[in-house]
């Protein structure tokens, strides 16, 4: 029977407490933003807030002809939708000078009691009596016996044999995947992994305190450069938004006035407005300030084209081609042109069909994937490009209000080393150092809030002196939760590095009201050995779980490539980081006392020191053997196979990365392990009941794969399913009755229904093709293909992991409709049971046959039916429903 999740909660991971309170601020009373100006936007007579709904008559879903042509609905949704902005809408701060900024830095909210090389729980170390009342007393302790504490080193000495791969290791599958210690004859108790052993101390002068801006970010409405900005002439090809995820960045917009105040006389009275994070707004790329240094993107945003996916419910940005190029067409191209010298004019694109067409390859080919050609503009000419796109959008009316309100937004990242200690002493700071670096940017303009939010990355790195025992630096969680504590951070997202339960990084945004005072936006902290497989976009792009399920060489091989990595880390120091994002005022005071802010965070012991060597061995073994572990679980291949795929790869993902958990059964299965209880009592993620001699190797997690995993899994999972459980004999029910495979004699209706829904392979026929159908009729073949190849056409393409079904024949037609071929191609599907045929005695309406349904997909000439639905197309044309028409007559 299927395994039920009680409590959830176990799936994730166990908080710390927050012992000490954030410093309180007294009510503020200053001037909170800009003096609202009614000319900055267009504010009356645009859409109204009842206009967002959309219309009854408008499928959201893409309909698809025989031809293969898309009926787009971009003109649709990518609208003017009301949204405008206003001279504050770029501030997340306060009009203030920071108010206690150093007393939200690197906050000790610990208390004088902590003790950092504590972190056994009670529960490990039996340290609590089992007495109801009154204080523990001497002698009265619980005595554990069934948990053996160890150091990282001890753990990985007891498993040093390390044979080829192919080959069986009780030892180190026992210490690295089950969590148990190994003896001579046989499996020992279970253990807990303590790092604090192999701890190595620094006293504060031996730790380095390096000083750095990593990163900017300068919203504005107009922007202004000293130097020049190359803007490009047709638009970038992009695959996601430029800042696709959330950059803790936000923007306040203006929402539609209702159509009550828009009728009504005197003019708006709603200026109600939402804050949007800025990964919300769609953008696009216009161009880059670069040098031989650095390279800064500026990205111009569209707030009035603000919407959510009618299906999903979530924001889109990512700006659809035609969208842009009538946008590079009609108001920037135009605008370039209108603000420069006549003798610029041999040079320019005035059109896109013309910049596009002198893009083109030798071999006649459009474009690349490389960024396109720019065009360099000075601070002035660009300013007048500003202008005359305003002018163009209001020029354009009800066919370009769509680009209205536009805005910029400069980004510049990975800037560390520019400014890193002021480049070693060349300059007298970070602040110099960028300044001097970045000579095109006007920084004076950036800094006055008048015209924009500037917000900037001050990063704090602690890296110990350490050259006869390189070591690498984790932050203790504890000790971290409680200075995000006393910082008035939010709760945040925190990291457990390699699954441990103490020790990894945390970060948070601080409480919104607090922040607008202290103009700190947000808080990260990571843990700096994470360079050593950091890629370079930053994304994790690990073997699939369908990957490791074949064993496939990229699976094999990117396990080789870590271990490798990790191997060669080993005489390296890393330390730990600590970065603020906090507007550019709070920069600058922040850099002038950090250093001192800093030691004296030291003292509180928030960092654990361990050698390099028994870090990056920990992480290397701990591959090898879950890899190891894969493998033998391939060849014995159990029923539940998908199921344990999923753990293990989320165990191996863990080891480098702290990977989300995005597929429901990976989350379902820690659930049901007590993921959290786990940590909690061998500080550090284990299978402990794992057992390669049983069935399923897990009796805890599901037994089973069902359609939802064997989708994941890839094409041949299911049959490789169906052999393993063709080969345990099947599964046998609970009731005391002998039964037939797979649920015996007289299963219950319940029993069969779940067990279409979960493994319908299992109870349904294979598919053959009946030789009576190829007596069937060329015309009704003809018409069941068309019905086949319109059905699925008619599907979008995020639903599809495979092929979209083109059947030629009948024969390929009915094939589409089975298990196995459905399976194959949706990405996520369920099956639901037809009583149709089942004897009497079951509860509830009779489902109908297909037969009964007929007249819905194959409804009479004279059947009503509305001209606006996505079926309407059917009925015309080349459309099925029309040759059925004709085939009647």
């Amino acid at each position: 029977s299927r395994r039920r999740v009680k409590n959830w909660n176990l799936g994730s991971n166990k908080r710390f407490p927050r012992p000490i309170a954030p410093l309180p601020l007294a009510a503020y009373s200053g001037r909170r933003w800009l003096q609202d100006d009614r000319t900055f936007d267009e504010y009356e007579g645009g859409p109204t807030i009842e206009m967002l709904t959309t219309p009854r008559d408008i499928i959201p879903t893409t309909t698809f002809q025989t031809s293969g042509i898309q009926l787009s609905t971009t003109w649709i949704d990518w609208v003017d939708h009301g949204y405008r902005i206003t001279p504050s809408s770029f501030h997340i701060f306060y009009q203030c000078d920071p108010i206690a900024i150093m007393d939200h830095i690197m906050p000790i909210g610990t208390t004088n009691s902590y003790d950092s090389s504590n972190q056994v729980p009670d529960r490990v170390t039996g340290a609590y009596s089992l007495a109801r009342l009154g204080p523990a007393q001497e002698g009265q302790h619980t005595h554990i016996r069934d948990v053996e504490i160890l150091s990282a080193s001890e753990l990985i000495d007891s498993a040093q044999y390390d044979p080829p791969l192919h080959e069986e290791c009780r030892v180190g599958h026992n210490a690295f995947v089950r969590g148990h210690t190994s003896h001579r004859y046989g499996d020992g108790p279970g253990l807990y992994v303590d790092l604090e052993q192999d701890a190595v101390k620094f006293s504060e002068d031996e730790i380095k305190i390096s000083v750095d801006i990593d990163s900017i970010i300068w919203a504005t409405k107009v922007f202004r450069c000293k130097g020049s900005v190359g803007i490009y002439i047709i638009p970038p090809f992009q695959t996601k938004p430029g800042i696709f995820k959330h950059n803790h960045t936000y923007v306040d917009i203006v929402i539609p006035q209702s159509e009550e105040d828009a009728s009504a006389p005197g003019g708006r009275t709603e200026w109600l407005s939402k804050r949007f994070p800025m990964s919300a707004i769609p953008h696009a790329c216009i161009g880059r300030i670069s040098s031989a240094s650095s390279m800064l993107n500026l990205y111009i945003a569209f707030p009035r084209m603000i919407h959510k996916h009618p299906l999903n419910g979530r924001r889109i940005t990512l700006i659809p081609k035609e969208v842009l190029d009538i946008f590079w067409d009609r108001v920037l191209l135009p605008s370039i042109g209108g603000s420069t010298d006549v003798s610029w004019a041999p040079y320019l694109k005035h059109t896109l069909h013309e910049a596009r067409y002198k893009a083109r390859g030798a071999d006649g080919r459009k474009g690349g994937w490389g960024p396109p050609k720019t065009i360099p503009l000075s601070d002035d000419d660009f300013r007048d490009v500003q202008e005359y796109m305003e002018a163009h959008i209001h020029n354009g009316e009800g066919e370009l209000s769509m680009y209205g309100s536009f805005f910029f937004i400069l980004e510049g990242k990975g800037i560390k080393l520019l400014t890193k200690d002021g480049q070693r002493g060349r300059f007298s700071g970070p602040e110099e150092a960028l300044h001097h670096n970045l000579p095109d940017l006007d920084w004076p303009y950036m800094m006055n809030r008048k015209h924009g939010e500037l917000l900037v990355d001050v990063g704090i790195s602690f890296t110990p002196h350490s050259p006869e025992v390189p070591v690498v630096g984790v932050w203790r969680l504890d000790a971290l939760e409680a200075s995000f504590g006393a910082g008035g951070y939010k709760r945040g997202e925190m990291h457990h590095h390699n699954t441990l339960s103490r020790y990894g990084a945390l970060q948070a945004e601080m409480q919104q009201e607090r922040s607008q005072q202290t103009h700190i936006a947000f808080r990260s902290t990571y843990n700096l050995y994470y360079e050593s497989i950091r890629t370079n976009n930053n994304q994790v792009n690990f073997a699939s779980d369908s990957d490791a399920y074949k064993l496939s060489p990229s699976y094999m091989a990117e396990c080789f490539e870590i271990m490798k990595v990790v191997e060669g880390c080993k005489e390296k120091t890393y330390g730990v980081r600590d970065e603020y994002r906090v507007s550019g005022h709070a920069a600058r005071i922040m850099l002038d006392n950090i250093e001192d802010k800093a030691i004296e965070y030291l003292r509180s012991d928030p960092i654990l020191w361990i050698p390099s060597n028994i870090w990056f061995e920990l992480i290397r073994r701990r591959i090898r053997e879950i890899q190891r572990t894969q493998i033998t679980i391939v060849k014995k291949n159990p029923p539940n196979l998908g199921i344990l795929t999923g753990l293990l790869n989320h165990m191996l993902r863990s080891t480098t990365t702290t990977p989300i958990v995005y597929d429901f059964h990976v989350r379902e299965s820690l659930a049901l392990l007590e993921y959290r209880n786990v940590l909690e009592t061998a500080g550090m993620f284990f299978l402990q009941e794992f057992d390669l001699a049983s069935n399923t190797c897990l009796e805890e997690v599901q037994q089973i794969d069902d359609v939802n995993v064997l989708a994941l899994m890839g094409v041949n999972a299911k049959a490789q399913r169906d052999r393993a459980v063709e080969r345990l004999g099947g599964w046998r029910s609970t009731e005391s009755e002998a039964e037939d495979y797979p649920l015996g004699r007289t299963p219950t209706w319940t029993r069969l229904k779940a067990a279409i829904a979960d493994s319908p392979a299992m109870i349904m026929r294979p598919w053959t093709w009946s030789t009576r159908l190829s007596n069937t009729e060329l015309s009704i073949g003809r018409l069941i293909v068309m019905f086949t190849r319109h059905m699925w056409l008619m599907l979008t393409n995020e639903v599809f992991k495979g092929i979209r079904p083109y059947p030629n024949s009948l024969q390929e037609a009915m094939r589409c409709w089975t298990i196995t071929s459905i399976d194959d191609t949706l990405a996520s599907v369920r099956f639901e049971a037809c009583n149709t045929g089942i004897t009497p005695g079951r509860m509830g309406p009779k489902s109908k046959t297909f037969v009964d349904r007929c007249s819905l997909f194959f409804p009479e000439p004279d059947a009503p039916h509305k001209d606006n639905d996505q079926w309407s197309t059917l009925w015309e044309g080349d459309g099925y429903i029309a040759e059925f028409h004709r085939m009647m007559k």
